[in-house]
């Protein structure tokens, strides 16, 4: 088993990512006595974890943003490019997307509107590196709930995931 050295990656202040898990994540039964011990709940049972997109041209900071959302409760897939956020979004139904603005090619907010429009309650935070007055407004405009600035710490990108879930 490979550990991932979450300090490696660029763009991510890792502070405080400890924490419970998202609330619609499956619940850790807690250990059962008696005759029940025997009876452990079904896969059928138990809701599905909520299903994260996380969408970012840098392959490393997208593999360990979907890494740490897995260890959190959430089913996470990482995409590196627009096409490939598409296609994922046409064979899972994702409750999430995480989605940088600034991609080569097609950028975030055009995959932000096509996302939308195949699936309209499909909730999107965008993530950009940049320090724009324009980008919130940008990304507002075309639907996303909200618009994160890198760098972001795991904690609180953790958080305004399960805000944007609960909403």
């Amino acid at each position: 088993m490979t550990m991932l050295d979450l300090s490696q990656v660029a763009g991510i202040r890792l502070t405080g990512f400890g924490g419970p898990p998202h609330p619609a994540a499956p619940p850790r039964p807690a250990p059962a006595t008696g005759p029940e011990a025997a009876v452990a709940p079904t896969p059928e049972e138990r809701p599905p974890a909520p299903a994260v997109l996380i969408v970012d041209d840098n392959e490393r900071l997208a593999s360990t943003v979907a890494a740490f959302m897995e260890l959190q409760g959430f089913r996470a897939h990482p995409a590196n490019s627009a096409e490939e956020a598409l296609l994922a979004a046409q064979q899972v139904r994702f409750d999430l997307v995480l989605l940088d603005i600034n991609m080569p090619g097609m950028d975030g907010l055009e995959v932000c509107r096509r996302l939308l429009a195949t699936a309209p309650g499909m909730r999107v935070l965008m993530v950009t590196g940049r320090d724009s007055a324009e980008d919130p407004l940008r990304a507002a405009a075309v639907g996303a709930r909200a618009l994160l600035t890198k760098p972001i710490s795991l904690s609180d990108l953790r958080d305004e995931m399960m805000k944007a879930l609960s909403s």
